[in-house]
């Protein structure tokens, strides 16, 4: 999820070059207010959104019974950023511009713990 048209797209064209399946939102509440797959799923997800925080979605989700791994990124690298990374507890946080394989292994990874905890 990103805010940005052109990030969102670009990362969701990276993402399902890769062969993930993609669903692509705007802003949290529509994500929120969506179906929301309970396994084998994960988020990437912009720490800097219109409504609420990267974290606070994290949080949100969490919250409603349907946490999902989260791979944060931003273009950010400040004391309060950081703080949300925290909040968060992501998988990976992830720095702009995003390493495409480092992206790649944060997903794996993501979808990795996914797994486990529909298992569990």
């Amino acid at each position: 999820m990103d805010d940005d048209l052109s990030v969102r797209s670009s990362l969701a064209r990276l993402i399902q070059a890769a062969g993930f399946k993609v669903l692509t939102f705007d802003r949290p509440s529509v994500l929120l207010a969506s179906a929301i797959p309970r396994c084998n799923a994960c988020m990437v997800v912009d720490i800097n959104l219109p409504e609420m925080d990267g974290s606070a979605l994290c949080n949100a989700l969490a919250a409603s019974g349907c946490g999902l791994p989260a791979v944060l990124i931003t273009g950010r690298n400040d004391f309060a950023t950081q703080r949300l990374i925290e909040e968060a507890h992501a998988v990976a946080a992830l720095f702009k511009p995003v390493d495409e394989q480092t992206l790649f292994d944060a997903i794996t990874q993501a979808l990795a713990i996914s797994e486990t905890e529909s298992r569990e």
